[in-house]
């Protein structure tokens, strides 16, 4: 009785697990636009709402920031986003420092996948006039639109897959033609190339042709015994020194690129 109600209950938990829906909880995306060098004036309201929709459409965390800051806007922006996202979320960020005359791209997580440094020349040859021109707004619209673009054209060369609700890309492995006709080339060369060497290391010029040497007239072999008895057993161990320290910052994966103004 008890092994058919285990039974049972089994039979009931499988058919719930695989006939109900999974559900998925979407994941939730910051967007903010940082204007502490007072460029966007009253346009940071506007430009935060089209960040929002953004982020929601791209299932990443966006972000633009302006500063007087004095480090440079490479780490500047490596450290903003450690301190925004940590280090394997979805972001990107774009920096503008006044004092420096710098701006700067960084992608992380999936982002720099589709913000890789081909990308970010190209959003860069765009918003850099702007900002030379003082056109801010102009330069993060721009902004906006090349990251839009760059999630909607994809990873350029990978097959790949993308959640919907989380934005998580899942890459595949893919055979380019080119290289399955090279492995089969390799595959029918070297073979060949054994077969050939033998063949001329026995002189035997064509398929009939029979070895010269007589393996059985000649040939010997000799067998001996030899019995081994395990005494003892020793082992040895050493204390191997660890660093404890936990330091290092992220950031090693992603994609970046600036140019001055």
């Amino acid at each position: 009785m008890r092994k058919k109600f285990i039974l049972l209950t089994f039979l009931i938990a499988s058919f719930c697990l695989f006939t109900f829906p999974k559900f998925t909880s979407a994941a939730t995306f910051q967007s903010g636009i940082d204007d502490q060098a007072q460029l966007l004036g009253s346009d940071a309201q506007n430009l935060s709402q089209q960040a929002a929709q953004l982020s929601d459409q791209v299932k990443a965390n966006i972000y633009v920031v302006t500063t007087n800051d004095s480090t440079s806007v490479d780490e500047y922006s490596k450290t903003y986003l450690d301190n925004r996202v940590g280090q394997n979320e979805n972001a990107v960020v774009l920096v503008i420092n006044m004092n420096l005359r710098k701006v700067y791209i960084r992608g992380r997580g999936n982002m720099s996948y589709y913000m890789d440094s081909s990308r970010i020349n190209t959003a860069l040859d765009v918003i850099q006039p702007k900002l030379t021109s003082q056109d801010y707004t102009g330069a993060v619209t721009d902004f906006f639109d090349k990251v839009s673009a760059a999630v909607k054209e994809g990873i350029p060369g990978r097959s790949y897959t993308v959640n919907p609700e989380t934005g998580a890309i899942t890459f595949h492995r893919s055979f380019q033609l080119r290289n399955i006709i090279l492995a089969l080339i390799i595959a029918l060369i070297v073979p060949a190339i054994f077969a050939w060497m033998i063949r001329r290391r026995y002189q035997m010029k064509d398929a009939s042709a029979h070895v010269r040497y007589n393996y059985s007239d000649n040939g010997s072999i000799t067998l001996s015994q030899q019995q081994d008895i395990l005494v003892n057993t020793f082992i040895t161990t050493r204390h191997i020194e660890r660093n404890q320290n936990s330091g290092g910052g992220g950031g090693s994966g992603d994609s970046g690129g600036g140019r001055s103004f």
